[in-house]
């Protein structure tokens, strides 16, 4: 199967998707699936139409960002764009779109070819947890942004979340058919080995995210000075935004580690004793899983995709409310008992490399274009020959 990689961003890098792009396009790549990946938004003088127009919408500037790449002009502009790189690659044979801001076809015209999108979850989704501005938005403006993106999963072939809490949203929100979703999971971004796993003190806490509030940075904290109280020697490493607030006893903050410091994450992952994680909205949670394939249990809050991740209890714990006297609990829970620690490790491991990889991924991603034949209507969620296979 020869795939072509359609992205709004740069395929090669590694801040497109939090680095998942990349590390999904070379699985496929590795199993020789993956013809060439190109970015939609690349090289395009109207992207300083959308500045243009954020500076006219009086709102603030990521609220205006989103709500401007999602314009019917915009759409049109990135959709343009794609068929023009899909002619360019007459060889395709399926086209795999990461971003769901455009399709490589004109209203009432088929691609020639069959089509699915990656995601790791859906507007509708972000609409109802009011991250990433979407409190900025008026209502209107939010079911204008999903009615686009229902319109082009409506002309995929196939759709690829990561988890069934997503698959959900796409057939609860979008009335998506449960035939043409593939949930394929996720794997880590980091290259951390299944024997790196090194002697940790039992009292280091690791926070890993750039968005300090979305990942609940402040309940860490206010979590890890009421854990102090009972373990002194309790120290927080903090990975991503730079320093917040004054500088506290036992809190050590790293700032980002990308390009060449991200041996120095995968190196922290080793030697913490618990992640600690509990983001109010996370679409997947990479860190989690990064955590888990280093032998180190991990802390979330019990909602979204890290149901799906880790089983608490066995690999860590889920709490159940954002509230820091229950963060700090389980903390001290956790790091009181060293050997429930250190197996919850082992068996975080075993469990990812068991059953996570973007190898995994990319393998059911290519499986389902496999199954595909040309779409006989452009306008139907049906494959041609599908509803006699399933």
């Amino acid at each position: 199967m020869k795939i072509l990689g359609l992205c709004a961003g740069d395929p090669q890098s590694p801040r497109s998707y939090s680095g998942s792009l990349r590390r999904l396009l070379s699985a496929l790549d590795a199993r020789g699936d993956l013809l060439t990946a190109m970015d939609v938004d690349r090289g395009r003088p109207w992207r300083w139409r959308s500045v243009l127009g954020q500076i006219r919408l009086r709102r603030r500037t990521r609220a205006a960002r989103l709500l401007s790449r999602w314009t019917a002009f915009e759409i049109e502009r990135r959709s343009e764009r794609a068929r023009h790189l899909l002619r360019k690659v007459p060889t395709a044979q399926a086209v795999l779109l990461y971003g769901t801001d455009f399709f490589p076809a004109r209203p009432g015209e088929s691609p020639g070819v069959p089509v699915g999108a990656g995601l790791d979850c859906t507007f509708a989704q972000l609409a109802r947890s009011s991250e990433w501005h979407f409190d900025d938005l008026t209502p209107l403006e939010v079911e204008t942004c999903i009615e686009s993106q229902r319109r082009v999963f409506e002309r995929c072939d196939w759709l690829f979340p990561r988890t069934e809490w997503c698959a959900q949203s796409l057939e609860d929100d979008y009335g998506i058919p449960r035939r043409r979703i593939v949930v394929t999971g996720a794997g880590p971004n980091l290259d951390i080995s299944p024997g790196l796993r090194r002697h940790h003190d039992g009292a280091t806490l690791l926070f890993v995210g750039r968005d300090w509030a979305r990942k609940s940075g402040p309940l860490v904290v206010d979590a890890f000075h009421l854990a102090k109280r009972s373990i002194p020697s309790l120290r927080l490493i903090v990975v991503g935004p730079p320093m917040r607030g004054s500088r506290a006893d036992g809190v050590e903050w790293l700032g980002p580690l990308d390009g060449p410091e991200q041996s120095k994450l995968a190196e922290l992952f080793s030697t913490a004793s618990l992640l600690v994680a509990p983001s109010r909205f996370e679409p997947f949670g990479i860190a989690l899983l990064e955590a888990m394939q280093a032998g180190c249990p991990v802390i979330s809050l019990d909602r979204g995709a890290a149901r799906e991740i880790f089983v608490s209890g066995e690999h860590g714990e889920r709490i159940a409310e954002p509230e820091p006297r229950i963060l700090a609990k389980a903390i001290v829970d956790w790091l009181s008992d060293r050997d429930r620690l250190d197996r919850a490790g082992l068996a975080a491991q075993r469990w990812v490399l068991q059953h996570f990889g973007w190898h995994r991924a990319a393998e059911r991603i290519a499986q389902a274009f496999g199954r595909s034949s040309l779409r006989a209507d452009p306008r139907v969620g049906l494959l041609e020959g599908e509803s006699a296979q399933r």
